[in-house]
């Protein structure tokens, strides 16, 4: 079974989460200094190797009538980065739509009765968990 790896990207964070199958677990949350990608990508690299991959599953974030804007450019120069350090191939990454994910993750932590300060540490790696869930359940 594929190695797939889930990232939501922030300025500052990168949460991941992984899967071997159809089920995804939130892993860890990555911290940089704000948008200092090289950073970011040298410490995703770090966990890159050390856990494999098969396909690295991004949240893309689509303003809501579906139009792109400044965190879309974010993401792409992330990825841009990504390619340029050898980290990662074209191929290898899938963009996912993650509207309203950071949302979602909230309520799921709030319905799991988290307190707030774990819902901040959390939040990240549960964004990741449901952009790789939305694409698992996609190739199902």
């Amino acid at each position: 079974m594929a190695k797939y790896i889930g990232l939501d990207l922030g300025s500052k964070t990168i949460g991941i989460a992984t899967s071997e199958g159809y089920f995804s677990n939130p892993k860890e949350t990555i911290r940089f200094q704000e948008n200092n990608f090289e950073d970011g990508v040298n410490k995703l690299n770090a966990f890159l190797k050390k856990e494999g991959f098969e396909k690295i599953i991004i949240g893309y974030p689509r303003n809501m009538d579906g139009s792109t804007g400044h965190r879309v450019e974010m993401v792409e120069d992330f990825i841009k980065v990504m390619i340029d350090q050898n980290v990662v191939s074209q191929e290898s990454i899938e963009r996912v739509d993650e509207r309203l994910t950071t949302r979602m993750a909230k309520q799921v932590m709030i319905s799991a009765d988290l307190s707030r300060k774990k819902q901040k540490e959390n939040k990240d790696q549960v964004a990741a968990k449901l952009i790789l869930e939305t694409y698992l359940n996609s190739i199902k």
